[in-house]
């Protein structure tokens, strides 16, 4: 059995009908939207400067969500773009070999994104070779018709025209399915040239470009935004601003490194202190929060997500999961 054999196996990810040809998917819990890559470890405690072997990890927020939600029990897959080339479908491969649903991947023109990452005393340092526009051009030409699962997870989407508001209407479309939507803020400041840097408290994206703006309207359709402070300043806006421009019911968490989580709902604030750890490599820490969280969320019906108890104990799985993530060295 070939490897895309093998991993299409595992995943139950893409499978054939014989009689009409036909490429049907696994239904999956929760589908991660957004970005797909490598991650290119250099050995640690060498600077990139003078790295000559790297070690390659699958990467990018949508896919360490995904693999993290694998791995807690949860069915998830990715929808994602990448290049039509050998590191795309390597990544596909790998992805796939892990449990996940790859059936939403899409093959593009855009080149696989690769991400380079040393890390030093527990802290990363990271250099990107991405195509930011193309990639996001191509993940809105990738929105699926039906989404066909409970949870839709965007992450790190950048603000492009003409991207950003086709993937703001495939979330509309995932919420008339039924489906639950979260998103990871995850903002890329490279990849979002036209957002302010400093906080704008009574604007909320005043001072932003278009495609920034265009993120709000994202954001209206989710019944959980995550984002972290730093988020906060590539959006030029403050926790409180944010919240008041997501629908009543849904609930804000913003994270804030080592300190409280601060946990913005329907019926008021709360600030959620994580256990203290000493990582061996950040890379990738929201996006396990994130697979913490939605691990308590999945299996529940879209209006329990407002209940303020349910979502405390989400974002303290999300701690749980983010601090075991930390503790372990991904290159």
């Amino acid at each position: 059995m070939t490897l895309r054999a093998r991993a299409c196996a595992v995943a139950g990810a893409a499978i054939v009908d014989h009689k009409t040809r036909q490429t049907r998917i696994e239904p999956t819990e929760v589908i991660c939207v957004g970005e797909a890559l490598w991650d290119l470890y250099a050995p640690e405690g060498i600077p990139l400067e003078r790295a000559k072997l790297l070690r390659r990890v699958p990467g990018g927020g949508a896919v360490n969500t995904a693999m993290a939600l694998a791995r807690l029990g949860v069915p998830s897959g990715v929808c994602a773009a990448l290049g039509d080339d050998a590191l795309g479908r390597g990544l596909r491969d790998e992805v796939a070999a892990a449990g996940v649903d790859v059936g939403r991947l899409a093959l593009g023109a855009a080149r696989t994104g690769l991400m380079l990452v040393a890390i030093a005393r527990g802290e990363a340092r990271f250099a990107g070779y991405r195509q930011g526009e193309l990639e996001a051009r191509e993940l809105a030409a990738a929105m699926p018709a039906r989404w066909q699962t409970r949870v839709v997870h965007f992450t790190g989407i950048a603000p492009v025209r003409g991207a950003i508001g086709a993937i703001a209407r495939a979330a509309a479309g995932a919420r008339r399915e039924g489906c639950a939507v979260s998103i990871d803020v995850n903002a890329r400041p490279r990849m979002w040239p036209r957002a302010g840097r400093a906080a704008a408290p009574a604007g909320a994206g005043a001072g932003t470009g278009d495609g920034v703006r265009g993120c709000f309207r994202l954001f209206a359709q989710a019944d959980l935004v995550k984002c972290s402070t730093g988020d906060l300043e590539v959006l030029g806006t403050t926790a409180r601003a944010l919240r008041e421009r997501l629908r009543p019911e849904a609930t804000l968490v913003v994270t804030d490194g080592a300190r409280a989580t601060l946990v913005l709902g329907p019926e008021g604030e709360r600030a959620v202190a994580p256990r203290p750890v000493r990582p061996l490599d950040p890379t990738g820490a929201g996006d396990a929060f994130c697979a913490g969280m939605l691990a308590s969320l999945a299996w529940e019906a879209r209006a329990r997500w407002a209940d303020p108890a349910l979502m405390l104990r989400a974002v303290a799985r999300g701690h749980d999961v983010a601090r075991a993530w930390v503790r372990r060295k991904r290159g």
